[in-house]
């Protein structure tokens, strides 16, 4: 059973909104689509065929996740660094830590 979470103010500037998250839910659209615009797409970010290839690769050779031990969906640049797929800085996770790995990475911008 998870603790109760208080409710505070959306972090949207100018917003009253109660929430439990960062920020209410139309906001958290907005935001998300606002760092969705700066992303670029995956191409741009370094994510073409070759990505691709080594990344089945990778799953192939640690189906598991490295963290949890769960079937492995995603292979992850330690170095954040898309276009350095040398194997010591690739990581297959699943998707649960995949996420907790970039959640900091989102409002950081």
């Amino acid at each position: 059973m998870s603790p109760m979470r208080a409710k505070h103010q959306c972090n949207y500037q100018g917003c009253k909104a109660l929430t439990i998250e960062r920020f209410c839910e139309p906001h958290k659209k907005a935001v998300e689509k606002a760092y969705d615009a700066t992303r670029g797409t995956a191409a741009e970010r370094g994510y073409n065929s070759t990505w691709a290839k080594v990344r089945t690769m990778k799953l192939n050779a640690d189906p598991l996740c490295e963290r949890c031990g769960y079937v492995a969906v995603l292979v992850h640049h330690k170095d954040r660094n898309p276009r350095n797929n040398r194997e010591e800085n690739l990581e297959s996770l699943c998707k649960e830590d995949h996420v907790k790995e970039h959640i900091q990475d989102r409002w950081r911008r």
